[in-house]
């Protein structure tokens, strides 16, 4: 059986520095995570010496290291008796300054080439560090604190300098690292983040020079909104959705934007967009096909453009006008919603009379079949998914059907565009002028 000199490879002594010298000796051998039985001997020779030492008093020698099978030990447990246990100098003595620069040496070579670092790292462990537990402690912090000054730091280098340095960044227990110096870290990785999230910003804004002149209204400061911008299509909103998406994820970036651009998004004042002009041109040519015919229809045909303007911009418009509750959003809900059920009912009703097309025996049950499939069913269904929005539920209805032709051709390439605004005017047009036109 090995004695507690045996496995610490000395003579009997009551010198605790030899002791702890040789335990540091040792524990490069005994790792916990890598031999947690021979750590555990070691860590009750340890004890044992050190008691020992203290009482002064030779331990005979068959009193020997209990071989019962150790539990392993954490290496949160291992961190904390090495920041518990005292200075243990080598023989050679080691100086904090060398530490320091060696720590920003290789931090530096780290952030240039990780794979290059890495090895650096690992052989100036085995071979070139002061064998001292306080001086690998030391430079453990240091090697941390220099890379939280490095700028384009990033998450997976830190993870594999954390498994080097068994730092268990990623464990709940963390590691023996200050809080400080953790944060610092963290800081560091964040700003790589924002960096490089504003780079890739610059270089898809860098494409064209439509893009060029959105990312200088974007990023540099002073520059102004042109009288012409509002009538951009989508302009302004594609960069209202760039800063809104700043401002979620990489909200110190947005000292970086355009304080005269936030100022023009800030404004309640509209800016057309692509949904806008497609809609003007669908429903344009949509009222011209059958307003061409006669005068009457013509009449009928501008009255619906009417209709479909107050729908799509009058009502957003009102609602943000009176957003708060009271006697005009009362009545501007109310009106609305009348208007609504008189457009769909208006379908109900023609759609009954077109059944009663049918004529004989069976004329009730393929009218009543037609009003089923094609009105109770599909709107019931709808009823029933957002019966909780009734209040609002037919003037969303008809906005849906206004607005679907303009979403369905935005979504589209551009060359099927040009066949979706021929052909869909002409679906509409038919039904439109078939439902509630009168010839």
């Amino acid at each position: 059986m090995a004695t507690i000199w045996d496995v610490l490879g000395i003579e009997p002594t009551t010198n605790e520095g030899e002791i702890r010298r040789a335990y540091a000796r040792e524990l490069k051998h005994r790792r916990p995570d890598r031999d947690p039985q021979g750590f555990q001997e070691l860590r009750e020779a340890f004890d044992g010496a050190k008691r020992y030492a203290s009482s002064a008093e030779i331990l005979p020698d068959e009193e020997a290291i209990s071989t019962q099978e150790p539990q392993p030990t954490s290496m949160v447990e291992y961190v904390q008796q090495l920041m518990q246990e005292p200075t243990a100098l080598s023989k050679a003595g080691w100086s904090r300054e060398v530490l320091w620069h060696k720590a920003q040496e290789l931090s530096t070579l780290l952030i240039q080439d990780e794979l290059e670092g890495l090895g650096e790292l690992h052989r100036y462990l085995d071979n070139d560090i002061p064998d001292s537990l306080e001086a690998r402690q030391a430079f453990s912090q240091m090697l941390a604190e220099a890379l939280s000054e490095q700028r384009w730091l990033y998450r997976s280098l830190l993870n594999e300098v954390s498994a080097v340095m068994h730092w268990q960044l990623d464990s709940y227990f963390s590691s023996y690292l200050p809080e400080s110096v953790i944060c610092a870290l963290e800081q560091q990785i964040t700003n790589t983040e924002q960096e490089n999230y504003w780079q890739q910003l610059a270089i898809v804004y860098a494409n064209n020079r439509y893009g060029q002149f959105k990312w200088r209204l974007l990023a540099e400061k002073g520059t102004a909104v042109p009288w012409w911008g509002r009538l951009a299509p989508d302009l302004l909103r594609q960069l209202a959705q760039q800063v809104n998406e700043i401002r979620q994820r990489y909200p110190a970036l947005q000292e970086r934007l355009n304080p005269l651009l936030l100022d023009a998004l800030n404004k309640s004042e509209r800016a057309l967009s692509w949904e806008a002009v497609i809609a003007i041109v669908f429903w344009g040519y949509t009222a011209w096909l059958p307003g061409q015919e006669s005068p009457k229809l013509a009449l009928q045909s501008g009255l619906m453009l009417v209709v479909v303007a107050i729908f799509l911009w009058g009502y957003p418009i009102l609602i943000r006008r009176f957003q708060t509750d009271g006697i005009a959003k009362s009545c501007v809900h109310s009106a609305f919603w009348l208007a609504s059920m008189l457009i769909l009912l208006t379908v109900f009703y023609r759609g009954w009379q077109g059944a009663s097309a049918w004529q004989g025996s069976d004329m009730i049950t393929m009218r009543i079949l037609v009003i089923v499939l094609f009105l109770i069913l599909p709107v019931g269904w709808v009823l029933w998914q957002r019966r909780t929005e009734w209040k609002t539920l037919p003037v969303q209805i008809v906005i849906f059907f206004m607005m679907f032709p303009v979403l369905l051709i935005r979504q589209l390439p551009p060359m099927v565009n040009l066949l979706g605004l021929m052909l869909l005017p002409m679906l509409y047009g038919f039904f439109i002028e078939m439902v509630y036109f009168v010839k």
